[in-house]
């Protein structure tokens, strides 16, 4: 498990810094990812994303006990434990605020796809109605019902939610939805939106991120943060 966890955490900072650098958190916002085989995950502190070392993530279990950290918990901890218990499939969370995609959050009107990265978001993304911080077991488990199935959740006037099967599939639904709301946003400056049918999503979705091509997207944001070294691939494996 020790090994499991030690790219755990390289990959969380990893995640932290691309966040960052995206503008998806400024000061505020948490990651955290399961521990394989284990009723354990790895989460980051009350400590801003940009700032995080891994000497600083704590070690949580299901029930939101801290087992092995000294540093403070964020605040809405409840949020993370509640997501992982009711979603299995569910191996990493991201805790956002991206300003377009806020908009769409004090607005009635949806996130819905208009181009091939927003596909996974067909049927628009869920709205949690609630101003509050997700502070508690029951408004974690309200938060966890909202959101289903979905990769994403809106959280009224408080930014975002993003989940995935990996530490790199999360950190990119956080950024596919915020790439997603300035496309909406931006076409319905100019017009009435085409948006993608449920038919269009769904083959979108399966040859926009294949697991060679979320490497590839994983590799180029870590670039970006000057995280390396990036692996080489044959040739013929990558989608031009």
């Amino acid at each position: 498990m020790e090994k499991g966890v030690f790219q755990i955490k390289k990959d969380l900072i990893d995640a932290c810094r691309i966040l960052s650098h995206e503008g998806l958190v400024q000061g505020f916002g948490h990651v955290s990812a399961r521990v394989p085989n284990s009723e354990l995950f790895v989460i980051t502190p009350r400590i801003s994303l940009a700032l995080v070392t891994e000497k600083d993530l704590l070690l949580s279990n299901l029930k939101g006990e801290v087992v092995k950290g000294k540093s403070q918990p964020p605040f809405e901890a409840p949020l993370h434990t509640a997501i992982f218990n009711r979603r299995s499939d569910v191996h990493a969370i991201a805790r956002i605020h991206g300003r377009k995609a806020n908009y769409f959050s004090v607005t009635d009107k949806k996130i819905e796809p208009v181009h091939n990265h927003g596909s996974f978001f067909s049927g628009g993304v869920p709205l949690f109605p609630k101003t509050d911080l997700i502070s508690t077991r029951e408004l974690g488990e309200e938060l966890a019902a909202t959101l289903g199935k979905r990769p994403a959740i809106l959280l009224r006037g408080n930014g975002q939610v993003a989940v995935g099967r990996t530490i790199s599939e999360a950190v990119m639904m956080a950024i596919y939805l915020e790439e997603a709301a300035d496309m909406l946003y931006g076409a319905l400056q100019i017009g009435t939106p085409v948006l993608f049918s449920a038919e269009e999503s769904a083959s979108r979705q399966e040859e926009t991120l294949p697991p060679v091509d979320l490497e590839r997207a994983w590799n180029y944001f870590k670039s970006r943060i000057g995280s390396g070294p990036i692996k080489k691939r044959n040739r013929r494996s990558r989608r031009q």
